[in-house]
């Protein structure tokens, strides 16, 4: 964290500064225009629907614009969102920056009048301390302050609001000073929020091999991509020493997050969390644009340096092969939204200004495309007459296109043709289509036949940092051998990539032991019987799933965790290093503050979560909540005790097995657990370091009379020989020799990633062929996890008609990455 020296010369700063300006706030009364002749509308931007969805409204004395977050085929009335609200600062914020933006083109007094409401409504869920909450329930403005998309929060609705305060002074500067001092006063009350929350850059968290930058905020990359939007808009519009410390921290952080390159997964993208490596979505991704506007602001070349090696590298991956919805470990077309590709609109043509390079706004021009009908359905996403946005693709026909037009995607859509339609260099390329393609193929383990042994058919959506393609893979053990047929469309060079788990046997697994208990056990907090029960800890950077740029050592923030059981129940014993309990909700607030965190699976086998809870010390004394049941854990009892040098606390509790959904608790029998605190923000540390919403992830607790009873699961013999080739995939194609992917490489904990077989490329024809994957590993009792594979041209090569009848190809070499594009009249 910042030390105490540094934020009293921010604040310093900030009142130099802006200390006068902080003086000027005052409200005019919020009219709209007078109603002006013909739509507000410029060329192919059209402003109606999205007039449609704002409604003016009063919440008090404050007058306000809601915007309406669904509208549905085939009259596009409001619909709202049933149990969030009927309208958010995510959407509101957005809408502010379109009318904005529009206001900046055409000089349409409405639409400063519409953004001056939508301004109004962002101010309205602004808290004293800065933070934001988003949903509206009605239109008097009652809040929901507890939603799960609607609490008090600076992430990404908070980002979204800020980025439209800072645009909005930037506009009303020129236009009404005054209003604009209100709106520089809400954007300094978030802008001092997040400065008391910065972290000093430099420090890294190993995970998979790779460096990680924790300074990152909240490890969130791309909420913090919008928040560096944000700062460099407030910047340019009134440049300061203490803005400027934000953006370079920020921004220093995104930019050492890229990886992988031209033929290395993951491609050379900037990962979207500090906890997935390998996971990348498109909306709200705006890592790109943000590195590239803040260079441009603050002279930093290698700001925009890394913006175009990401954007050269995997943005234009997608230009050559196609759009994706997100990447982690295989690539997803379906499900495109106006977000992304609104997304990849601001990537190229932020790059096209700050670098002055023509080919980013071509690009730019190419990715907007898609709102005319370049996509994988050819139909016009957006249309020009109504100015609806429709709401996405997922598949490549007529029928599965999503024809509802709600506000998300018509601001996108706005935001994106505002940005390219303004300049012809970008311009011009929108109405291209795709004439041909050498098209990669994802093949799923799941469409193979097994031709050998008994391979294992699993179900898995989520590994906690990594989406499994189409929800299901297979597990292939000693003599297991499954065929997979697939079927190409180009002859030509190939490479073959793998997705499969990574993992790491020379490092020994979680496993915990539970004792049985030597007599009765009074949950008091004090621990007394607890002496002989192992102790396993928390206490490494390694176990943090999320934030641990906020970590600050083990002596503050960590945890030890014992067990013991007896027929009725389980015995947990938690000891907490905290020097600051906090903890004023009840029941199932308590998630927000200081709670100690349980999770179990009652069959072990990583399927499904039969207990989800917290343990909790509140103002109606200690607590146990069920998130299944969502009530009371039946009949658990807890204690609570701070400790002796204030340092931190313990929970001591009695978990009955029949209320976690336990049959038949004996010795010898393994359940899933995992234990999980919070240490600021975003943050969790658990045991495992994954993700404990994920069942599969979850630790091995080994319930045993004593000690002794552990030697049958294979103890310190678990510890396997660290070879590559201990545990492996083979792969043979047509019938030819296999190549063998090794997979025991990872350097910490079993994961799902993406690998190149062989070190060259293999030529393959048109037509069909065959994959015969087997388990290739020294190690005869482990067993190979496979999820699919992407097959993929070597060289990515995509042709382009306009409709002059000029031609673009786009080539693009994964060997070397180097991208040609050639043009002809």
């Amino acid at each position: 964290m910042a030390n105490g020296r540094f934020m009293v010369l921010l604040r310093l700063l900030l009142v130099a500064v802006f200390g006068c300006g902080l003086l000027l706030k005052g409200r005019a009364p919020v009219e709209r225009a007078q109603a002006q002749d013909g739509a507000m509308r410029d060329g192919i931007v059209n402003l109606e629907h999205l007039r449609f969805l704002t409604e003016p409204v009063t919440f008090g004395d404050r007058d306000v614009a809601l915007v309406h977050i669904y509208s549905e085929t085939p009259d596009y009335e409001w619909v709202d969102a049933a149990g969030e609200g009927i309208a958010a600062v995510d959407d509101v914020a957005r809408a502010a920056i379109v009318y904005l933006w529009y206001y900046e083109r055409t000089g349409d007094a409405r639409a400063l009048d519409e953004a001056r409401l939508c301004l109004e409504f962002v101010q309205a869920l602004q808290t004293d301390d800065g933070a934001f909450y988003n949903f509206v329930y009605d239109r008097e403005g009652t809040i929901n302050t507890e939603g799960g998309t609607s609490y008090k929060s600076l992430g990404w609705w908070a980002m979204r609001g800020l980025w439209a305060l800072a645009e909005g002074y930037r506009v009303f500067s020129a236009v009404d000073p005054a209003y604009a001092a209100e709106l520089q006063e809400s954007y300094l009350l978030t802008e001092s929020a997040l400065a008391e929350m910065i972290v000093e850059e430099g420090a890294t968290t190993m995970l998979h091999g790779y460096a990680i930058p924790s300074w990152i905020p909240g490890g969130a990359t791309d909420v913090a991509s919008v928040e560096l939007l944000a700062l460099t808009a407030y910047y340019r519009a009134a440049p300061n020493p203490g803005t400027q410390v934000l953006i370079e921290n920020v921004a220093s952080g995104i930019a050492a997050y890229g990886l992988g390159d031209s033929q290395t997964y993951p491609f050379g993208l900037i990962p979207v969390t500090t906890s997935a490596p390998g996971y990348w979505h498109a909306w709200g991704s705006h890592m790109i644009a943000a590195l590239a506007g803040a260079g441009d602001a603050l002279g930093r070349q290698d700001w925009i340096d890394v913006a175009a090696r990401s954007a050269d590298t995997f943005l234009v991956r997608q230009l050559a092969f196609e759009r994706i919805r997100e990447i982690g470990i295989l690539p997803n077309r379906l499900g495109q939204i106006a977000y992304g590709t609104n997304m990849m609109v601001q990537d190229f043509m932020t790059l096209y200004r700050a670098t002055g390079d023509p080919q980013y706004a071509q690009f730019a021009g190419l990715s907007a495309s898609w709102f005319f009908g370049n996509n994988m359905a050819g139909v016009p996403m957006y249309d020009p007459d109504t100015g609806r946005g429709y709401d996405g693709i997922n598949g490549p026909t007529v029928w599965r296109v999503n024809f509802n037009a709600g506000a998300e995607s018509t601001i996108e859509a706005l935001m994106a043709l505002l940005t390219v339609g303004g300049d012809p260099a970008a311009a011009r390329y929108m109405d291209y289509t795709e004439t041909s393609v050498r098209p990669y193929k994802v093949v799923e383990a799941e469409s193979g036949q097994v031709a050998g042994g008994a391979p294992d058919f699993r179900t898995r959506e989520w590994t906690g940092e990594a989406v499994v393609s189409s929800g299901g893979y297979y597990s292939l053990g000693e003599g297991d051998a499954l065929e997979v047929p697939f079927e190409l469309a180009w002859s030509g060079d190939y490479w073959i990539y793998a997705a499969h788990q990574r993992q790491g046997i020379a490092v020994e697994e979680t496993t915990l032991a539970a004792l049985r208990t030597p007599g009765p056990v009074t949950v008091d907090g004090a621990l007394d019987e607890w002496d002989a029960a192992p102790v396993f800890a928390a206490n490494t950077g390694r176990q943090f799933l999320r934030g641990a740029g906020l970590w600050r050592g083990p002596d503050v923030d960590s945890f030890t965790i014992r067990f013991m059981w007896d027929d009725e129940a389980l015995y947990l014993a938690a000891e907490v290093r905290d020097p600051r309990f906090e903890q004023d909700q009840v029941g199932p607030g308590v998630w927000q503050q200081d709670a100690f965190w349980g999770y179990l699976d009652a069959t072990g086998r990583g399927t499904r979560l039969s207990a989800k809870f917290t343990l909790a010390q509140t103002p109606d004394g200690p607590q146990v909540w069920d998130w299944i049941a969502q009530t009371w854990l039946p009949n658990a009892d807890l204690a609570w005790q701070a400790a002796p040098d204030g340092a931190g606390y313990t929970y001591e509790a009695r978990l009955p097995f029949r209320s976690l959904r336990v049959d038949d608790p004996a010795s010898g029998k393994v359940l899933g657990v995992e234990a999980g605190i919070g240490v600021g923000g975003d943050s969790f540390l658990d045991l495992t370091g994954a993700d404990p919403d994920t069942p599969a992830n979850l630790a091995h607790l080994i319930l045993a009379d004593d000690l002794g009873d552990l030697d049958e699961f294979g103890g310190a013999e678990e510890i396997l020989s660290g070879a590559d080739s201990a545990i492996a995939l083979g792969i043979s194609l047509d019938g030819e020799e296999p190549l063998v992917v090794p997979s025991n490489t990872s350097p910490d904990r079993r994961y799902l990633w993406l690998d190149r077989a062989g070190s060259e490329p293999v030529h393959l024809d048109a037509g069909a062929h065959t994959l015969r994957l087997t388990y290739a590993g020294t190690e005869a009792s482990r067993r190979e996890e496979v999820d699919g594979f992407l097959i993929q041209p070597v060289v990515a090569e995509r042709v382009f008609a306009g409709p002059d009848g000029g031609t673009l190809t786009l080539t693009y070499d994964t060997r070397t990455g180097e991208l040609r594009v050639l043009e002809s009249e």
